[in-house]
C-alpha cells in the first residue's frame, strides 16, 4: 500500500492492433496518482510510444489522498513498428503509479480497449459500452505497508522484572495515518498484567484518544 512503483499491463489481442493505434485504459481512483509517463515494453510488441494520463489531479492533506481520480491512460503507437497481429499476448510497463494508501481491493478496471489512430474506434474493448464483449480487467489487492522499513518498539520504561510501569510505543508511518484511525497491538503474555487505560502523546501525533484492551484476565 503506498507504493510508487510500475503498473504491468497484459493483454491479448482478439484482433491485429495498428502500427498507430492506441491503449486507452482507465485506473480507478482508489489508486493515490497516476504519473504515467513513460512505458517499456517486455513482450509482443515493437516500436516507440507516447503516453499520457487525464483525470482529476490528486489532492493530499498531510500526504494523505483527499481527492483524485479516475484517470485515463492513453499509449499511442509511433507508427515505427509493425502490426500486432491477432491471438499476441502484449506486455507494457507503465510508469509512475501510486497505489492504495491502504490494504484492500483496487475495483476493476472499468475501460480497456485498443483503437485505430483516432483514439475512438475500437479493435478490442472491454467497458460499460454496449457493444463491448471483453472481461474487464480484475481488481488487484494491495496488502499493508511495513512501517516505512522501520521497526516498530514497545518498551517499558522500567524493565526491572515485576515494575508497575508505563510503556514507549514508537512506530514510523509507511503510509498517512487517518485522524479516526486505530493502532492495534498484541502484548505477550510473559507480561503479568495490562491495564492499559490512558496514553500520553510524546511526539509526532495530536489530537485526543480512547484506550481499550481485551485478553484473558490477569488471574495471581
Amino acid at each position: 500500500a503506498g507504493a510508487v512503483t510500475d503498473a504491468e499491463v497484459t493483454f491479448t489481442t482478439g484482433n491485429p492492433w495498428t502500427a498507430d493505434g492506441k491503449l486507452i485504459f482507465e485506473v480507478p481512483d482508489t489508486f493515490t496518482n497516476v504519473g504515467a509517463d513513460s512505458v517499456a515494453i517486455t513482450s509482443g510488441i515493437d516500436g516507440t510510444f507516447t503516453v499520457a494520463q487525464t483525470g482529476t489531479t490528486t489532492v493530499l492533506a498531510s500526504t494523505l489522498k483527499t481527492a483524485g481520480g479516475s484517470w485515463i491512460v492513453t499509449i499511442t503507437r509511433a507508427g515505427d513498428g509493425a502490426t500486432v497481429a491477432t491471438g499476441t499476448q502484449v506486455v507494457i510497463v507503465l510508469t509512475d503509479v501510486t497505489n492504495q494508501q491502504h490494504e484492500g481491493s483496487s475495483g476493476t478496471f472499468p475501460l480497456f480497449k485498443t483503437t485505430l489512430a483516432d483514439g475512438t474506434t475500437a479493435i478490442d474493448e472491454s467497458s460499460s459500452e454496449a457493444d463491448a464483449v471483453g472481461i474487464v480487467p480484475p481488481a488487484v489487492t494491495f496488502t499493508p505497508s511495513g512501517w516505512g522499513g522501520t521497526t516498530p518498539s514497545i518498551v517499558p520504561v522500567s524493565l526491572i522484572a515485576g515494575a508497575v510501569t508505563d510503556a514507549e510505543v514508537t512506530f514510523t508511518t509507511g503510509n498517512p495515518w487517518t485522524a479516526d484511525g486505530k493502532l492495534i497491538f498484541e502484548v505477550p503474555d510473559t507480561f503479568t498484567n495490562v491495564g492499559a487505560d490512558s496514553v500520553a502523546i510524546t511526539s509526532g501525533i495530536d489530537g485526543t484518544f480512547t484506550v481499550a484492551q481485551t485478553g484473558t484476565t490477569t488471574v495471581l
